[in-house]
């Protein structure tokens, strides 16, 4: 899935990765398990990024939709 970031003013950076956990509730999430607040109405996404295998939890606005192949 491609995910967007921004990266100051309105420029988005965007990147894909694989996502490998659906995350409803809070919990440690991630490479680093830092502290994520998700619930059933906001849900987090941990994706795996393609280009440096890292995992980090985002929320379903940030993923700008599925990557092509």
């Amino acid at each position: 899935h491609a995910i967007g970031g921004a990266t100051g003013g309105n420029e988005r950076s965007t990147t894909t990765g694989e996502i490998v956990e659906v995350i409803t509730e809070t919990q440690p999430a991630g490479s680093t398990g830092v502290t994520v607040k998700a619930s059933e109405d906001e849900v987090r996404y941990v994706i795996r990024n393609d280009n440096t295998g890292k995992e980090t939890a985002y929320k379903e606005t940030n993923i700008i939709g599925r990557a092509s192949n």
